[in-house]
């Protein structure tokens, strides 16, 4: 986006979306995966302590599957920056109708990555993620219906 702006210090997004991005959108559905989708029951852990091994020797995680979710983070944000951006650059559409759109699809992106991670759906986990979804359609739409917005 700074590119795109020359180095300016303008926003596409207003500083309650940033904070509600950060807190709610896709801080909520992460901690709740993390806390309730377990792969591997605690009693199974618990008989096979060798399960923890594969960690140790890099099985799950390691440089070249690190280097490939970095090409494909950099493939997505290029993807939802400069589709919604070229598809709307000789329209009526402002800046900050741009970030709204932005804001939608980074939290459906990034709730749909997490949803293909989790291995055990249970119910507070479709909440929040789904849940998710629609929080940030509901504060968007409320926030650019607040006068001294700039979306409004």
């Amino acid at each position: 986006y700074i590119l795109c702006t020359a180095f300016s210090t303008t926003s596409a997004l207003t500083d309650w979306s940033s904070v509600f991005y950060s807190v709610i959108y896709t801080s909520v559905p992460t901690i709740v995966v993390g806390i309730f989708d377990k792969d591997l029951s605690h009693r199974t852990l618990l008989e096979y302590p060798k399960l923890y091994m594969a960690g140790h020797r890099q099985e799950s995680y390691n440089l070249h599957l690190f280097w490939l979710t970095m090409i494909d983070t950099l493939w997505q944000s290029l993807v939802l920056f400069y589709v919604p951006l070229l598809t709307y650059s000789n329209g009526p559409v402002d800046i900050w109708s741009i970030g709204s759109l932005w804001t939608i699809s980074v939290v459906v992106l990034v709730n749909v990555h997490l949803a293909m991670d989790v291995h055990r759906w249970v119910l507070f986990i479709h909440l929040a993620t789904w849940g998710s979804i629609v929080i940030t359609y509901i504060c968007l739409v409320i926030l650019d219906s607040i006068p001294r917005y700039p979306n409004y």
